[in-house]
């Protein structure tokens, strides 16, 4: 058997409730993206900002629904690079398995640049405003992707500190040093989020690069023993649940926001960008619980279609973004929160068979093929 059909076997081989999960965080972006192009509203939490005022506890629980998709990306990026990097190694040499891993983060940078142009065609007036590079979650994924192939060698412990540090040195940096806006292209890219000519970033490096490392480690806890790794995982959900009450009553963790227990929005409200540590906290604990119940139940009949939606996750990105803006055409900004998620389902039901396909039309493509990349 050659290199590359040994390589095409192991890109097949699947983990069901990884998918799963993959899958249901995938529907999850899709209601925050169609907020953001039907309802045509959209909230950041910003470290150097207050919260925003989002008017309601269902616009509020809309938008906190997402939280964990970005997070969820990027676990489960590190996890299947330790899973595609396991299955390998007694097939492909390392190097091989290197450029491999190499060339994907660069198709997802790559991608990120080209994901607005086609909106575009929709407001032109939108040129004037785009910057030379976009720093999306894409951008973030990617370039942490590329990093990971160079921490092939790393045992699971190493890349657990590792991980965990580079999210503590990113919070306190963002926190006591970098606590005012800045025009510096190399601090949005790495640490903060910002806008100048050159760049727009929502996503910087470094926080995002720590989550995927530790998502990296996590595979190799994975590998090494599932149903041990499963069995804990609504353990540590629970514990890192109540580390984010502790964090909350202590009032630290979430840069400048100031926590008032009286106030639900406010005692659940995280700063996402960048990740502060009790985003993490809760969105990790979150994380678990959902990988847990999806590993006990994977083959229960109502979660199979996330499965399709998991399978295709960077193909059902770009397929859901598009959707919406073509239905935000047919829509004005007064539609109604209820009808949203009308149209959010319509969407669903649209994407499916349409992933569906293409995870069959993928499977049939080389593995130097461009789709095998979506």
């Amino acid at each position: 058997m050659g290199k590359f059909e040994s390589l095409q076997k192991i890109i097949q081989y699947r983990y069901r409730n990884i998918d799963i999960l993959r899958g249901l965080i995938m529907i999850l972006m899709a209601i925050d993206h169609c907020y953001l192009t039907i309802y045509q509203d959209h909230f950041g939490e910003f470290w150097n900002s207050d919260l925003p005022n989002y008017g309601s506890n269902a616009v509020f629980l809309t938008r906190w629904a997402s939280n964990i998709c970005a997070p969820g990306f990027a676990l489960l990026m590190g996890m299947s690079v330790s899973i595609f990097n396991s299955k390998s190694l007694n097939n492909i040499d390392n190097q091989s398995i290197r450029s491999i891993i190499i060339k994907r983060g660069l198709v997802l940078i790559i991608l990120q640049q080209l994901l607005n142009l086609p909106s575009l065609l929709f407001k032109t007036s939108n040129l004037d405003n785009m910057q030379v590079f976009r720093g999306g979650v894409l951008y973030a994924l990617g370039a942490a992707m590329i990093i990971l192939a160079l921490l092939l060698t790393w045992n699971k412990q190493k890349l657990l500190f590792l991980g965990l540090i580079t999210i503590v040195i990113n919070y306190l940096i963002a926190s006591y040093i970098l606590i005012h806006p800045s025009n510096n292209t190399a601090i949005h890219l790495l640490f903060t989020p910002g806008i100048n000519q050159w760049v727009s970033v929502n996503y910087p490096l470094l926080p995002w690069l720590g989550i995927a490392i530790i998502g990296m480690s996590l595979g190799r806890y994975y590998i090494d023993d599932k149903i041990k790794f499963i069995n804990y995982s609504w353990k540590v959900a629970l514990t890192l649940m109540l580390i984010f009450l502790v964090l909350r009553f202590l009032n630290w963790g979430d840069y400048n926001h100031n926590v008032d227990t009286g106030s639900l929005i406010n005692f659940l409200a995280i700063i996402k960008y960048p990740p502060s540590v009790a985003f993490v906290v809760i969105t990790f604990s979150i994380l678990g619980g959902l990988f847990w119940f999806i590993s006990k139940y994977e083959k229960v009949t109502i979660l199979q279609p996330l499965l399709v939606f998991g399978k295709v996750p960077l193909f059902f990105y770009f397929a859901h973004y598009y959707l919406y803006i073509i239905i935000s055409k047919f829509t004005n900004h007064a539609i109604s929160l209820s009808a949203m998620y009308l149209l959010w389902i319509l969407g669903l039901i649209v994407l499916y068979p349409v992933c569906k396909y293409y995870d069959q039309f993928k499977k049939q493509q080389s593995e130097n093929s461009f789709w095998r990349y979506l």
